[in-house]
């Protein structure tokens, strides 16, 4: 019989707790009347632009309650502590030995390189990245709580198309760009505002595509990849 993995057994508890908590909520009035309210809200809030953002902060408090008043949940996370332990314990009786294979420069049997990027994941703080002069890379982070500001001024764009990827929980990201460079920006957020340049707007649970057509004509271009929780996004040349 084939081991499962660490991931697939991650995605089955998930998968297992979250089948555990909608039964115990679905036959507990208790606990399906808060829940049941919520969802209402959020939905309800679509249509009403100036109080969209206050129905959905309601809306996720009370969900929130009846999920983290389940009794389901609380057995899963105590399991996820004990097994933490027992895995942590396990490696440090066992540490995993990493062997590095490296390759002479130039060497192009190869196809995978690993390189350590200028801009890394953060989960918890805000972070910013300028003031410097650095090799160009595509941009691909992720980020938990906190806002994020990314200033390409400095940067040597090549010609060609440019990605920056953010994956933001709660927080603003904030894109500074040089005024030679096109930018196409693909924005998705849950509720926030969204400004690129002089336009602005407000979203809630929406995916907005910025595009002009002298992107196309451009020499270079910037292609901005947003996804955010709870947060604003602006794009600011300077």
């Amino acid at each position: 019989m084939k081991k499962m993995s660490k991931t697939s057994v991650i995605g089955w508890i998930f998968l297992i707790t979250a089948i555990g908590v909608g039964l115990e909520i679905l036959f507990n009035w208790r606990l399906f009347i808060p829940l049941l309210i919520g969802s209402f809200l959020i939905y309800q809030g679509r249509y009403l632009k100036k109080k969209q953002n206050t129905y959905f902060i309601i809306g996720i408090i009370l969900i929130a309650i009846p999920v983290l008043s389940s009794g389901f949940l609380k057995l899963i996370v105590i399991f996820a502590v004990v097994y933490g332990l027992y895995e942590y314990n396990k490696t440090k009786k066992h540490p995993e030995k990493i062997v590095v294979q490296t390759v002479e420069p130039g060497d192009t049997s190869s196809h995978l390189h690993k390189k350590i990027p200028y801009f890394k994941n953060s989960f918890i703080g805000s972070k910013q990245k300028n003031n410097g002069v650095y090799e160009w890379d595509d941009i691909n982070i992720q980020c938990g709580f906190g806002d994020t500001i990314i200033d390409l001024s400095m940067t040597m764009l090549p010609h060609g198309e440019n990605v920056v990827l953010v994956r933001s929980f709660i927080g603003n990201i904030k894109i500074l760009v040089p005024f030679d460079a096109a930018v196409v920006v693909n924005h998705s957020s849950i509720s926030g505002k969204m400004k690129i340049f002089d336009e602005e707007m407000e979203l809630f649970n929406s995916n907005i595509i910025y595009a002009p057509d002298s992107a196309q004509e451009s020499i270079r271009t910037i292609k901005i990849m947003t996804n955010v929780m709870i947060g604003d996004i602006e794009v600011k040349r300077i």
